[in-house]
């Protein structure tokens, strides 16, 4: 019984080599898709490591949104470059040049806001003379309410 199935499994693995045997080309092909494939997605993973050296890295909350080169148009060019003047904040460039270095967390401009509302006071002064006699009534009704109690 064990020497029917040794022999049994020596033919069937003898059967599956022959039958690879056969199927050489193929398995090559399959080989050769696979490095192409390969190739292919390491050639994707290393443009993105270029692209991601190039651009700032993420640091904080906000997302860096670089500011367009500021250039002068032909036209507006004067005949003399030393009287041409930059229209360019020297501070606004340096902070920005510190959010692109990751230096400075990129963050959106807070508004300023109160944390309480102001509250409205009438004076005394400015109302009616008859809104402040039933301002004063209203009062000694009060008075009299807790003296009575």
């Amino acid at each position: 019984w064990y020497q029917r199935r040794v022999r049994e499994a020596v033919v069937s693995t003898q059967s599956t080599g022959l039958h690879q045997m056969n199927r050489i080309k193929a398995i090559q092909k399959e080989i050769k898709k696979e490095e192409k494939e390969l190739s292919a997605k390491t050639e994707l993973r290393q443009a993105k490591n270029l692209e991601k050296e190039t651009k700032p890295g993420k640091y904080g909350p906000g997302k860096f949104l670089g500011d367009d080169p500021e250039f002068v148009l032909p036209e507006e060019v004067s005949s003399s470059l030393r009287q041409m003047v930059t229209p360019s904040n020297n501070v606004q460039e340096r902070f920005t040049s510190f959010q692109k270095r990751n230096m400075i967390e990129v963050r959106k401009k807070v508004a300023p806001h109160r944390k309480y509302k102001l509250k409205s006071v009438e004076k005394w002064r400015k109302k009616l003379p008859e809104e402040i006699d039933e301002l004063v009534k209203m009062k000694r009704k009060k008075k009299k309410i807790k003296l009575s109690e």
